[in-house]
C-alpha cells in the first residue's frame, strides 16, 4: 500500500470532473481575480478542498483568454490545458 492510500480514501475521477467541480470554477475565478483563499474553505469537504486548490492552479498556468467553461459544459480548450500541465496542477 502506498503512503497516500494509508493516509487517505480515494477514488477514480476524470479530468472533465474535477474541472466541472463548482469548487474548481471558484478557486480558477479566485486566483483569476486575485483573491485570496475563499473564506470558507476550511468547511468544505476534502475533495472540494483539492477541487478548489486545482482551480487556482490551472488558472495560474493557463492563459486568461481559455475559458474554463462555455454555456455550462468545460471547454476542450481547458482540458488541453488541464493535461498540459496536468502534474503542477495534481
Amino acid at each position: 500500500m502506498s503512503p497516500l492510500s494509508e493516509n487517505s480514501l480515494t477514488s477514480p475521477t476524470t479530468i472533465e470532473e474535477v474541472m466541472a467541480d463548482p469548487k474548481f470554477g471558484l478557486g480558477v475565478a479566485d486566483a483569476r481575480a486575485g483573491r485570496g483563499h475563499h473564506p470558507a474553505f476550511d468547511r468544505w469537504t476534502g475533495n472540494e478542498q483539492w477541487n478548489y486548490e486545482r482551480g487556482r492552479h490551472w488558472a495560474t498556468l493557463t492563459p486568461r483568454t481559455v475559458a474554463l467553461k462555455l454555456s455550462g459544459k468545460v471547454t476542450a480548450e481547458a482540458v488541453q490545458w488541464f493535461r498540459h500541465a496536468g502534474r503542477d496542477i495534481l
